[in-house]
């Protein structure tokens, strides 16, 4: 076989020729034999192959398995000192039996592992035999598993951790590999229907987890609604402590009053667990313990100044890995709960390109979740909406657990916004996983509900849809403005409902929780709905302040609305030039933010209102030229439309329309159509024809 490679390769092997014999014949026979045996071991070993080895894989003797290899390296089967030729290993192993096959591997992998070769190395081997026995053998496997696994070669890290969990034949030692095989599979596919996480729950409910993944196990399980699971976890924690693991259970019991409150109530002692701002620590650096204080802080008050801190601190000083996930989410909510919408971002962005270039569609998703809710409360629907949109297709819909709450309320609200009502609805007869609802991800997606039937003109359902989130937050001890401002919501439904003392109670009662307007970016809303149940002259102040805070709260749809009801304040107290600066700079905001609804609105405003704000005399210092090309702009026509039209050339449309928006205080087309609204659809025809 090793001559017929050779003589595949054009070459002429060392000894074929001259006279044969049947003698020679057999000589002949058996050398070829030994020849591939040695060559087939060469190939099995590769990389790590040598004369020494090679002779203690065969069972040989050193000086005759050293003559072998000089005779194949003068075939040139063999390159170097003992390496195999690049296309040497595929023939001769073509014809090698897999029992055969197999039988070397195994034994290259107890060769390599007696002389300390690095773990990858032993368990690719253990891999080709299919077949580990023996603790060593599976000590390697994991080893090789926990590199692969930090290096994100995540296929690799699974096809070690299956074979050494075959290969297992103690229980423990087979739990703590399933967890281990979760892990892996959480990265890419966390789903609760694969073998691996029925392993995971078997060996919970004999209560053989390591107590290390227990608080892991405990956030797996719950991410599915898997809740007694999820208890016997928690119950295990309480009977086994381990100071090595502390951290983690503080961490737990912080993020299940966070995400999971009902889970939480259920098991009291957790709180005795959540350190509180100061608590001592015996590491201080330990991300776990920072991020429990860092929730923590929200139940007790902190100045938002603080959290902020302490939660960019985490972000700066910790990596993202698989224990630190849910870390780093909830510092980012952190920092949007504080209202630093840039910071959260810019964290977003980073944390999302960094899971996007470690292939981890799960943390993708989670990312990109809370990069669409920190896009929404910018006050940029069309954005919000598309990674939104993007966490929900980056994993089927089952695989998110509850967390699919978060991903489908921001992109309805987003859609609504942009009064895309159609696509809204379609996205909320999504089914709900029934835990969802017992977790704090049912108050977006309630707030979402109650937006889209307020937008749609259903108020009667979006004060149910409210009052049932108010209701939760206040069964869970929740009761937040900066987790979800319900009475505000409430509010906004009853200024459609036309109950404006209602209106009041409750914009009043979120102004006294949340200790003034300028506490927290919801007072600018508040304050907007106070000021449509006040007179003219009140309503003109409370949205001059509302306006302020939303500019420097940096939401810009939520500024746009605000500048609207100002214009139109304005205009009720017959305050016309007054009233247009707020409108022209609402239309400008709301066509960036994409809010067709406020732009549907405010179209209506400028027919009457373009003689208002700009008067006659704006129009009237138009030239003739001017105004043709002026109206012809404001229906939407390029300059070169124009020019063709008018006749004249494009360089003269542009100097027509720098003198138009000078003379009439514009700056853009869109602007331009409100301020001629009234006149351009008669006077449009006339200049064409």
């Amino acid at each position: 076989m090793a001559w017929s490679v050779a003589r595949d390769r054009g070459e002429t092997p060392v000894g074929a020729g001259g006279r044969t014999s049947c003698a020679v014949a057999g000589r002949a026979s058996a050398a070829d034999a030994e020849r591939l045996r040695v060559a087939r071991a060469v190939a099995v070993l590769g990389a790590a192959a040598g004369v020494g080895r090679v002779a203690a894989l065969l069972n040989t003797e050193l000086d005759e398995t050293r003559a072998v290899v000089s005779e194949l390296a003068a075939a040139g089967l063999i390159v170097g000192e003992c390496r195999p030729h690049p296309e040497l290993a595929a023939p001769v192993l073509r014809d090698l039996p897999d029992e055969d096959r197999r039988a070397l591997h195994t034994g290259a992998a107890e060769l390599l592992f007696r002389e300390g070769l690095p773990a990858a190395t032993v368990a690719r081997h253990l891999v080709e035999a299919g077949d580990a026995r023996g603790s060593w053998a599976a000590q390697v496997l994991l080893e090789a598993a926990d590199r692969a696994f930090d290096a994100d070669e995540l296929d690799s890290a699974g096809t070690y951790l299956e074979l050494a969990y075959r290969a297992s034949r103690r229980a423990d030692e087979r739990a703590a590999i399933a967890t281990r095989l979760v892990a892996v599979d959480w990265r890419i596919n966390p789903s609760c229907r694969t073998r691996n996480f029925g392993r995971l729950k078997a060996a919970l409910r004999t209560g053989r987890v390591p107590y290390p993944e227990l608080p892991m196990t405990v956030l797996q399980m719950l991410w599915h609604g898997h809740v007694l699971h999820a208890d016997h976890a928690l119950a295990q924690l309480r009977r086994s402590g381990d100071p090595a693991a502390a951290d983690r259970v503080e961490f737990v019991g912080a993020w299940l009053r966070y995400t999971h409150p009902v889970q939480a109530q259920r098991h009291p002692w957790l709180a005795r667990a959540r350190p509180g701002p100061e608590s001592p620590s015996p590491d201080r650096d330990s991300p776990h313990r920072q991020a429990a204080a860092l929730l923590a802080g929200l139940w007790a008050q902190r100045s938002p100044a603080e959290t902020a801190a302490a939660a960019q601190r985490i972000l700066a000083h910790h990596r993202l890995t698989p224990a630190t996930v849910e870390v780093l989410v909830a510092a980012v909510d952190c920092l949007l709960h504080t209202d630093r919408l840039d910071a959260a971002d810019a964290w977003c962005t980073a944390l999302l390109a960094e899971a996007t270039a470690r292939r981890a569609p799960t943390w993708q998703a989670l990312f990109a979740s809370a990069r669409a809710e920190t896009l929404l409360r910018k006050g940029n629907p069309v954005e919000a909406g598309g990674h939104a949109l993007a966490a929900l297709n980056l994993l089927p819909a089952e695989q998110l657990g509850v967390w699919l709450g978060r991903a489908v309320a921001v992109l309805v609200r987003a859609l609504t916004a942009q009064g895309r009502h159609a696509e809204a609805a379609a996205q909320l007869e999504r089914p709900m996983p029934r835990a969802m609802f017992e977790s704090r991800f049912a108050l977006g997606y309630l707030r979402a509900c109650g937006e889209h039937c307020l937008a749609t003109g259903r108020p009667e359902e979006a004060l149910r849809h409210f009052r049932r989130c108010g209701r939760l937050m206040d069964e869970w001890g929740m009761d937040f403005a900066w987790l979800a401002p319900w009475r505000n919501d409430l509010a906004a439904a009853g200024l459609v409902s036309g109950q404006q003392r209602q209106v009041r109670n409750l914009v009043t009662r979120h102004l006294d929780l949340i200790g003034g307007a300028e506490q927290h970016h919801t007072g600018g809303v508040s304050l907007r709905l106070l000021a449509a149940t006040s007179d003219p002259l009140r309503r003109v102040t409370l949205l001059r302040r509302s306006a302020a805070l939303a500019r420097s709260g940096g939401d810009e749809l939520e500024l746009a609305t605000v500048l609207a009801d100002l214009g139109n304040a304005y205009r009720a107290l017959g305050e016309a030039d007054r009233a247009r600066p707020p409108l022209r700079e609402a239309a400008r905001l709301a066509e960036t933010c994409g809010a067709e609804p406020l732009l549907a609105r405010l179209q209506v405003d400028p027919v009457r209102a373009a003689r208002e704000t700009l008067g006659d005399n704006g129009f009237d210092a138009l030239s003739p030229a001017e105004r043709r090309v002026a109206e012809l702009a404001a229906l939407g026509q390029r300059n070169r439309d124009i020019a063709d039209a008018l006749n004249i050339t494009t360089s003269t449309v542009e100097q027509h329309l720098t003198r138009v928006y000078r003379k009439l205080a514009v700056a853009r087309r869109t602007e331009l159509r409100f301020a001629l609204a009234s006149r351009t659809e008669t006077s449009a025809r006339t200049a064409a024809g």
